[in-house]
C-alpha cells in the first residue's frame, strides 16, 4: 500500500506534469478545441481576424456563446482590459494560448476534487487519484477548450452534487438540488449529450428525494424550486445565444435543438467521417482510458449483478453511486455508438466515472506493479503523442510569423499559405482585421488539397511576401519549379503528421517530423 508521503510527492509531480502539457505542449489534437471556442472569443474580444466556422454560422448556430465565454472570453477579457495597448495591438497571441490553456487547466482540477468528494476510503482515494492524474486524458483533452472538457467537468460536479444530495438533511438538499440544476442546464447547452451522460443521475436524484420526502406533496415542494431554477438558467441561456446571433429576441435561437436537428441527419455527419458502430467500445474507450482501466471496468459491470448484490452494504457508494456510473456507462455507450460519426473525444466525461467505480470497488489495492507500470508507459506515450508530437508545429508557426505580418507596413502585402497541416487558429496569428480587410495580409488554408491546386495557389495574385508553411516531408514531393522558389525560414519540431506517414518516413526521421516555414520567390512564382 502506499504511504500517504510518498502519494503526495507523486500526485505533485503528476500535477507538474499537467501544467507543462497545459502551458508548454502545443501539439493539436482536433480543429475543435480552437474553433469551437477561443478562435470565436478572441475574434470578438480582440482586433484579431478569424474564421468562424459552421456551428457558429447565424443562420443556424449549433454552439452556445455563454460556455466559451465562461471559460476562454473572461480571461481573455480581463486582459486585454489591463493590457495598456490593447487598442492598438491587443493581447499577444502567446499570452492568448496560455490563457486558454491555463482556465482549462484550473477547470480539470475541478475533476480531481470529485473523485476526492467520490471515493470515501483514503487508500483508494489515493491510488484513484493518481489514476486519474496519471491519464493521458487529463493531460491533453482536458487542458485543451474543447467542449467535450467542459461537458466532462460537468458530470463530475453532478455525480459530486448527487452524493451531496443523498447525504446532507433535508434543507442542504435543496440548495444542492438547484446546483444541480444549474449544472445540467449548462451542461445541455455546451453539448446536448450531456443529457445521455446525466440521465442515470437525474433519475437517481428523483428516486432518492421522493424517497427521503415520503408523499408526493413534500417531494413536489422539493423539486419544483430547483426546476423553476432550471428554467431561468434555461431563459438566461436563450435570451444570451439570441441577443448573440441575432441581436433582437424576435427569433429566438435554441442551440442544443440546432445541434440535435444537425446530428440526425445523415448527410451531415458523412460530411465529418462516418465510422462503424463498433468504435467507441473497441477502439476509442481502450485508447482513451487504455486497455486495464477498460478491462477492469468491464468486471466491475459483469461482476455487478451477483457480487454487489449479495452484499449487505447499502453504502452511497454500493446503494447509489455504483449502480448510476454502470448506467451512465451503458447507456452512453449505447446511444453514442448509434451515431456513425465516432470520435474519441465524445468519451472524455466517461473518465471520472469509470475510475471512481474501480477505486470504490478496491480493485486498484490489489492490481501489482506491472498495471501501474503499464498503465503509466500507455498514458506517456500517448500524452507526448497527442500533447507535444500530434500536428505540433501549427501553434508555434502562428508566434513565429505573428512578428513578421502582425505590423505590416503600409503597402507591403503578404500572403500567408498553410499546405497539408490542420486548420490554423488565426487568433494565434494575431494579425487585425483591419489587415486583412484592406489586402494588407491575405490568408489560404489549402489543408489537403493535391499537388496542382497548391500550384495554381502559388500565381493566384500579386504580393509583395509570400509564406509557405507545409511539413518539410512536402518539400520532397514537389517539382524542382516550385523548390526553387522556396527559402527556409523557420524550420519547427516536432511536427508529426499522422495524414502523410509515407512521406514522412521517405523525408527520414528528422525532416520527417518537422514544419517548415518557407518564403516564396516572388520573381520566381508569380510568371
Amino acid at each position: 500500500m502506499i504511504s500517504t508521503r510518498t502519494f503526495r510527492w507523486i500526485y505533485v509531480g503528476l500535477w507538474t506534469l499537467r501544467i507543462c502539457f497545459a502551458l508548454l505542449g502545443t501539439g493539436y489534437i482536433h480543429p475543435d478545441e480552437h474553433m469551437q471556442n477561443g478562435e470565436v472569443t478572441s475574434g470578438d474580444l480582440m482586433p484579431y481576424h478569424t474564421i468562424r466556422t459552421w456551428e457558429w454560422s447565424a443562420v443556424l448556430p449549433v454552439r452556445s456563446i455563454v460556455p466559451a465565454f465562461a471559460t476562454t472570453g473572461i480571461p481573455v477579457w480581463f486582459a486585454k482590459v489591463l493590457s495598456k495597448e490593447h487598442l492598438i495591438q491587443g493581447v499577444h497571441p502567446i499570452l492568448l494560448f496560455r490563457l486558454e490553456r491555463s482556465a482549462f487547466l484550473l477547470l480539470s482540477g475541478l475533476i480531481d476534487y470529485s473523485l476526492m468528494s467520490l471515493v470515501p476510503t483514503p487508500s483508494a482515494r489515493r491510488l484513484g487519484l493518481l489514476l486519474l492524474a496519471s491519464s493521458h486524458v487529463m493531460n491533453t483533452f482536458q487542458v485543451r477548450p474543447f467542449s467535450n472538457s467542459i461537458e466532462a467537468v460537468l458530470i463530475s460536479l453532478s455525480l459530486l452534487f448527487l452524493r451531496k444530495i443523498r447525504s446532507v438533511k433535508m434543507l442542504d438538499k435543496s440548495y444542492y438540488i438547484h446546483l444541480l440544476a444549474i449544472t445540467f442546464v449548462t451542461g445541455i447547452f455546451t453539448r446536448p449529450t450531456f443529457l445521455i451522460f446525466g440521465a442515470p443521475i437525474a433519475f437517481q436524484v428523483a428516486l432518492g428525494t421522493f424517497i427521503h420526502a415520503r408523499t408526493v406533496t413534500r417531494w413536489l415542494r422539493l423539486v419544483v424550486p430547483p426546476l423553476f431554477t432550471a428554467a431561468g438558467t434555461c431563459t438566461a441561456f436563450l435570451v444570451a445565444d439570441t441577443l448573440y446571433f441575432r441581436g433582437t429576441l424576435d427569433d429566438i435561437v435554441v442551440t442544443p435543438f440546432n445541434f440535435l436537428m444537425y446530428n440526425f441527419a445523415s448527410q451531415n455527419l458523412a460530411e465529418h467521417g462516418v465510422h462503424p458502430r463498433w468504435l467507441h467500445i473497441f477502439v476509442n474507450l481502450p485508447m482513451l482510458f487504455g486497455p486495464w482501466i477498460t478491462w477492469l471496468a468491464v468486471r466491475v459491470i459483469v461482476d455487478s449483478a451477483t457480487l454487489f448484490n449479495k452484499k449487505n452494504d447499502k453504502s452511497f457508494e454500493v446503494d447509489v453511486l455504483h449502480p448510476t456510473i454502470i448506467q451512465m456507462i451503458i447507456l452512453s455507450l449505447s446511444v453514442l455508438s448509434v451515431q456513425p460519426h465516432q470520435e474519441p473525444r465524445f468519451l472524455v466525461p466517461l473518465l471520472l466515472p469509470i475510475i471512481v467505480l474501480i477505486a470504490n470497488t478496491g480493485q486498484l489495492a490489489h492490481v501489482g506493479k506491472t498495471f501501474w507500470v503499464s498503465c503509466s508507459i500507455f498514458n506517456f506515450v500517448l500524452a507526448v503523442l497527442f500533447g507535444i508530437l500530434h500536428q505540433g508545429g501549427v501553434v508555434p508557426s502562428l508566434f513565429h510569423l505573428h512578428p513578421l505580418v502582425a505590423n505590416a507596413s503600409l503597402g507591403t502585402r503578404t500572403n500567408i499559405i498553410y499546405w497539408k497541416t490542420y486548420m490554423p487558429p488565426l487568433h494565434l496569428l494575431g494579425v487585425n482585421e483591419r489587415d486583412v480587410a484592406t489586402g494588407l495580409v491575405s490568408f489560404v488554408d489549402l489543408a489537403g488539397a493535391s499537388q496542382d491546386d497548391f500550384a495554381a495557389s502559388l500565381s493566384a495574385d500579386d504580393y509583395d511576401k509570400i509564406f509557405l508553411v507545409t511539413p518539410v516531408a512536402m518539400r520532397y514531393t514537389l517539382p524542382p519549379a516550385i523548390t526553387g522558389c522556396m527559402e527556409l525560414n523557420q524550420t519547427i519540431f516536432p511536427h508529426l503528421d499522422l495524414d502523410h506517414i509515407s512521406e514522412s518516413i521517405d523525408a527520414g526521421v528528422l525532416d520527417g517530423l518537422r514544419l517548415g516555414v518557407y518564403t516564396l520567390s516572388r520573381n520566381c512564382v508569380f510568371v
